[in-house]
C-alpha cells in the first residue's frame, strides 16, 4: 500500500496557498472571513475580542468573482457544438448528457472554462461505468443494451495530489494520477489511484485503487485501507487537462493567469474592512478627559459614564485652578478621504488586471489606450477558448476510444466553439464603422446583417431569406410611377436589399 496518500508532489504543494485562495474568494464572503488571519491579519497586540469585531465588521466587495464569470462565459454566447464527417447519431446523443447527470456539452465546457481561468489548469476525466465487459464475457452491444456508455467527470486542481507523465513517440502520456475525491459531511476521505502496472510477463496494465481513510487513535500518521481496484480496458490513463496558466517546463507546475487579480482583491479586502472600521470609530468618536479622577467599582474597574441627552458631565476642579475638560476623539476626515480614493484605485487596477477594460472610464482614455486594453483581453480569452476546444476535442476522441479501439486518431470530432467575441470593441465604435460602410456600399447587406446578428444586435432567430422576403413583401403592390424619381429610387434600394 502506497505511504503518504495525501501528500501532495512539491509541485502541486507550491500552488495550493493560490488554489485555497481562490476557492475562498470564488466562494464569497462568508469563505473569506472564515479564513479569519488568513486573510485579515491582527494588529500588533490586538486582543481576540476587537480583532471579532473588525472581522465581522469587514466589508468584501467580490470584483474577481465578476470578472471571472465575465471572461468564462465570453465563448458560450452560442452553444458548443460538434461537426465532421466523424460526427454519429450517438455522438450527438452523448453531447446531450456527457456526464451522466443531464449536462450537455455546452454546460459542461462552461465549468470547466470557469475552473481553469480560476485555477489555471482543470482535468476532464473520460470515465466508464466499473462493471467490466471483458471481465463478464460481454460484447459491446450487450454493453449498450444495459445502458453502459463513457460518462465525463470535473476533477478540480485543487483535489490533484500527484501526476507524472512520460513521452511517447514525441507526445505526453500521463502514467499516474493521484487526487483526492470530493467529500460531503462526515463522509471519509477517499484517494483513488490511477497507474501503469507491469505484470511478470512485462505486460502493462492500467489499474486503478480506491483507498478509504481509517480513524486511528493509536497511530499519529493517517491510515489507508485498499476498498475496491480494478482494471481499465481502454489501455492508457484517460485523463486530458485544459491549461491556462503558464506551464513550468514538463513539470506540474503552473503560473495562474489570474493570481495578481486574486491577490489584489484581497488587498481590496483588507482595505474596505480597515475603512469600515474606521468609520465606526468616527461615527461613534470616544470621549476622553483630562484632569478627572474617574470612580471605580468594588473590583477596582472605573464604572462606565452615562452619555447622550439630558445628560451634564462635571469636570473637577485642578490645583491649579483649572477645571478638567471634556472632548470626543475621532478620526481625522482626511484619513478617510485618502482610504475611500485609494480603495477606488484598486478596484479600477483589479478591473484592469481581470481583463475586462471600464467603460466608465472610456471618457479618460484615449482611443488607442481603450482598444489596445481591449485587445489584450480578447486575446487572452480566445486562446483560452480555443485551448478548451483541443480539450473537448481530445475528450470526444477517447470517448469513442472507450467503444470501439480501433478509431484512428484522424476521425477526430471537430468541436465548434464560439470566439466572435474577438473582433467586437467594448465601446460600440465597430457597430458605427459598419453602418459607414454598409452606407459607401463597402459592404452588402447580408455581410451587415451576419455582423450584426454575431454581436447579438439582431436575435439568434433571424434569417437572411426570411428577412430578404420581409422586404420584398413590403414593397407597394400599386405600379410604380415610372416619372417619379422618388419611386425609382425607393424600388431599386428594395430590390438592392
Amino acid at each position: 500500500m502506497p505511504k503518504d496518500l495525501l501528500k501532495c508532489t512539491p509541485d502541486i504543494e507550491s500552488m495550493l496557498p493560490y488554489f485555497d485562495m481562490v476557492t475562498d474568494i470564488v466562494e464569497g464572503e462568508d469563505a473569506i472571513k472564515k479564513g479569519g488571519t488568513k486573510y485579515l491579519p491582527k494588529f500588533p497586540d490586538e486582543e481576540d475580542r476587537d480583532y471579532q469585531f473588525r472581522l465581522d465588521n469587514g466589508k468584501f466587495t467580490n470584483i474577481y468573482r465578476d470578472t471571472l464569470e465575465g471572461l468564462a462565459t465570453k465563448p458560450f454566447q452560442d452553444e458548443v457544438t460538434i461537426v465532421g464527417d466523424a460526427v454519429t447519431d450517438e455522438m450527438r446523443e452523448f453531447t446531450e448528457d456527457v456526464d451522466g447527470c443531464g449536462n450537455n456539452l455546452s454546460s459542461f465546457a462552461g465549468l470547466t472554462f470557469f475552473n481553469g481561468i480560476n485555477y489555471s489548469i482543470d482535468w476532464i476525466f473520460v470515465d466508464y461505468p466499473t462493471t467490466s465487459i471483458a471481465a463478464n464475457g460481454m460484447t459491446i452491444a450487450d454493453a449498450k443494451k444495459r445502458n453502459l456508455k463513457p460518462f465525463w467527470r470535473h476533477i478540480l486542481a485543487k483535489n490533484v495530489l500527484e501526476v507524472r507523465s512520460h513521452f511517447e513517440d514525441a507526445k505526453e502520456i500521463v502514467d499516474y494520477f493521484r487526487y483526492k475525491e470530493p467529500a460531503y459531511g462526515d463522509e471519509p476521505v477517499k484517494v483513488r489511484v490511477y497507474s501503469e502496472e507491469y505484470d511478470l510477463n512485462g505486460k502493462k496494465h492500467i489499474m486503478w485503487h480506491l483507498y478509504q481513510k481509517q480513524e486511528t487513535f493509536d497511530k499519529p500518521e493517517d491510515e489507508f485501507i485498499e476498498t475496491a481496484s480494478g482494471e481499465m480496458s481502454i489501455g492508457f490513463i484517460p485523463v486530458v487537462p485544459f491549461i491556462t496558466g503558464r506551464r513550468d517546463g514538463n513539470r506540474f507546475k503552473f503560473y495562474p493567469c489570474m493570481k495578481d487579480a486574486a491577490t489584489l482583491q484581497i488587498k481590496l479586502y483588507q482595505n474596505e474592512s480597515a475603512l469600515e472600521y474606521i468609520k465606526s470609530l468616527a461615527c461613534y468618536p470616544m470621549l476622553a478627559t483630562d484632569g478627572i479622577k474617574p470612580k471605580v467599582d468594588g473590583t477596582g474597574k472605573p464604572e462606565k459614564i452615562c452619555v447622550g441627552p439630558n445628560r451634564v458631565l462635571y469636570g473637577v476642579e485642578l490645583k491649579n485652578g483649572g477645571g478638567g475638560t471634556w472632548k470626543y476623539v475621532e478620526p481625522n476626515a482626511n484619513s478617510l478621504e485618502f482610504l475611500k480614493k485609494d480603495i477606488d484605485k484598486t478596484k479600477t487596477d483589479l478591473r484592469e488586471l481581470g481583463r475586462q477594460p471600464l467603460t466608465a472610464l472610456s471618457s479618460q482614455l484615449t482611443t488607442v489606450t481603450t482598444s489596445i486594453a481591449a485587445g489584450k483581453a480578447k486575446s487572452a480569452v480566445t486562446t483560452w477558448a480555443l485551448a478548451l476546444k483541443d480539450a473537448l476535442e481530445n475528450a470526444l476522441y477517447i470517448t469513442m476510444l472507450w467503444e470501439n479501439p480501433n478509431v484512428p486518431y484522424d476521425k477526430q470530432i471537430e468541436v465548434n466553439i464560439y470566439t466572435g467575441f474577438d473582433n467586437v470593441l467594448e465601446d460600440g465604435s465597430d457597430l458605427e464603422e459598419l453602418g459607414k460602410a454598409r452606407e459607401r456600399h463597402d459592404i452588402s447587406q447580408e455581410t451587415y446583417w451576419e455582423e450584426l446578428k454575431r454581436r447579438k444586435i439582431l436575435s439568434a432567430e433571424f434569417t437572411v431569406e426570411r428577412e430578404k422576403q420581409r422586404l420584398l413583401d413590403d414593397i407597394p403592390t400599386e405600379p410604380i410611377d415610372s416619372t417619379d424619381e422618388a419611386d425609382l429610387n425607393n424600388f431599386n434600394n428594395l430590390e438592392e436589399k
